[in-house]
């Protein structure tokens, strides 16, 4: 997949693309006038929270705001996306979330309250490189031996920490003629901790993994993204196993939807400046990944296509 970084100039160096702001943020005069909550849609010490936690320190260097953050995990993500549906649109609330809750969890759950129109979205932080890791120790080094394990053994378990990577974690299992149980979590973080506790066999992740295998601690199963990951070059796609599956992602921000347009401009420049830090782009080396901003118009284009795919796939 191509990554545009909008509103973004870009340098290429050494096959990496090195963001640099084009433009201060505008911002209208006098505003914030008090805190700007940043609500992460998980729980703390995931990769979500974690780039959410950098960028918020950015914005206070850079623009000498106020950035408190808080964590309102649950449902994997859709608690806080449906609170922030019935916010003030008045720019003192932005949540740090993720793609598939809102194009997906509207179509999965009838409980779901809102659906992608409901929000306006000033940007992406970075495409989730999701991957099906296992602890090392562990007698499996890939999927088929996963599946091969839990045809020996009646199951295998897997935690995850979306409505969609459950589908995807029974689909995987059905391929395979064998039983592969979700284990639905409030996020990434506790998604792993239950597989570095050893109570689950396997778990889905996005960005915590990477240091995790970088470490000896975890070896990478299946890579769930359409193309090889940079940081497991030699693991197979579900594609090269036979399957015609994968997950995608992104982290992005989102906001109510009626926010004024002077407010929109302002979020757009402010994470712009924030993505091209030299914090942020550290903590994109430590997860082997780099910013990928869509900014708002490519972001809004992306949510409209992978609404309409989901809403066909669980139409079915």
């Amino acid at each position: 997949m191509t990554i545009a970084i909008c509103s973004f100039r870009t340098l290429a160096v050494a096959g990496m693309v090195v963001a640099t702001p084009a433009l201060a943020a505008e911002c209208p005069e006098g505003f914030p006038q008090k805190p700007v909550e940043f609500v992460v849609a998980y729980g703390a010490g995931g990769g979500t929270d974690a780039i959410g936690r950098t960028l918020a320190a950015v914005i206070e260097e850079q623009q000498g705001w106020t950035v408190p953050v808080s964590n309102r995990p649950g449902a994997g993500g859709a608690v806080a996306t449906t609170v922030l549906k019935s916010t003030k649109p008045d720019g003192y609330t932005l949540l740090v979330g993720a793609t598939n809750p809102i194009v997906i969890d509207p179509y999965a759950s009838d409980a779901v309250d809102y659906d992608w129109t409901d929000f306006y979205y000033p940007g992406s932080a970075m495409e989730v490189l999701f991957g099906l890791v296992a602890l090392e120790d562990k007698p499996y080094d890939t999927l088929e031996e996963l599946a091969d394990y839990a045809r020996e053994n009646g199951r295998a378990t897997i935690s995850t920490s979306a409505i969609h990577l459950e589908r995807l974690v029974r689909d995987i299992g059905d391929f395979y003629g064998v039983e592969f149980v979700p284990i639905p979590s409030d996020g990434s973080a506790d998604a792993m901790q239950k597989a570095l506790g050893g109570h689950v066999d396997a778990t889905i992740q996005g960005s915590q993994h990477i240091q995790q295998i970088a470490a000896g601690n975890m070896v990478q199963l299946a890579t769930l993204t359409d193309s090889r990951v940079p940081y497991a070059p030699d693991v197979k796609t579900l594609q090269e196993y036979g399957m015609d599956l994968s997950a995608s992602a992104y982290t992005i921000f989102v906001m109510p939807k009626d926010l004024p347009e002077a407010l929109q401009v302002c979020f757009e420049g402010v994470i712009e400046e924030a993505m091209a830090s030299d914090a942020y782009q550290e903590l994109m080396a430590n997860f082997d990944n780099r910013a990928a901003n869509l900014g708002p118009d490519g972001l809004t284009a992306l949510m409209e296509k992978q609404a309409a795919r989901y809403q066909k796939m669980f139409a079915e």
